[in-house]
């Protein structure tokens, strides 16, 4: 039985299709981080440039800010919303003597 990554290079090589599953794959990888790093402040075009100088990532920028984008997408989908809390209100027709004035 052959590994997938076998499979995949012998139907594929070095086609587009192989060359943006490896960009995907190389921004999900440091997807968590990437985005800690934003919050913290940095630029998108930073963190862009030192992973491109130390051959982290091999793609241009704006593939990097679309994937990024994609990324932020669905981490807001994944994040549990806090629930509204609302006063639900019940209509009664009996009067209450109590509440009366």
């Amino acid at each position: 039985m052959k590994h997938l990554s076998e499979l995949l290079n012998t139907e594929f090589g070095s086609s587009l299709t192989a060359k943006r599953a490896q960009v995907r794959n190389e921004i999900l990888v440091r997807g968590d981080e990437i985005q800690a790093e934003l919050a913290k402040g940095w630029s998108a075009a930073a963190i862009w440039k030192v992973l491109i100088k130390n051959k982290e990532i091999s793609c241009s920028y704006k593939t990097f800010v679309a994937h990024v984008r994609r990324l932020q997408r669905q981490t807001a989908k994944t994040e549990p919303s806090t629930p509204k809390t609302r006063k639900e209100f019940t209509w009664d027709s009996t009067p209450n003597k109590d509440e009366l004035i």
